[in-house]
């Protein structure tokens, strides 16, 4: 496993294909390094998905974050940090197919997912799709 701590598995918002507006503008100069997976349950909290800390598959894609000031950017995008965040960015291991496995950030909800509906199959692209 090499270490990069440039890297971020994205699933949500901030994944090519469903960026958007502020959040495309974010990703829009990130390298993209395919498809990868990691550890967690995923659920639909509204607006965007919600990664928690658990037993499943989320589907994603990784992304390398070249200066910390885009991922400063990112942090504010997510709402990390602060008095009352949403999210909180942890290390984790991302798993590409073929190619192994590497340290890479990921934005972990540290909210309630209470009533929020869940993911089984890890994948808020194909969610939003309609596939389940």
């Amino acid at each position: 496993m090499r270490d990069d701590h440039s890297l971020l598995f994205v699933y949500g918002t901030l994944r090519p294909g469903l960026a958007s507006g502020e959040a495309g503008g974010l990703v829009q100069d990130l390298e993209s390094l395919g498809a990868a997976s990691i550890e967690g349950v995923l659920y639909d909290v509204g607006e965007y998905p919600a990664m928690v800390v658990g037993h499943g598959v989320i589907r994603g894609e990784l992304l390398r974050v070249p200066t910390a000031r885009q991922l400063a950017a990112l942090d504010a995008y997510e709402e990390c940090g602060g008095p009352n965040p949403l999210f909180e960015r942890v290390m984790t291991v991302a798993h590409r197919r073929q190619r192994g496995s590497v340290p890479a950030w990921v934005y972990v909800y540290v909210r309630d997912v209470a009533g929020a509906a869940r993911i089984d199959h890890g994948d808020y692209l194909a969610h939003r799709n309609g596939g389940r």
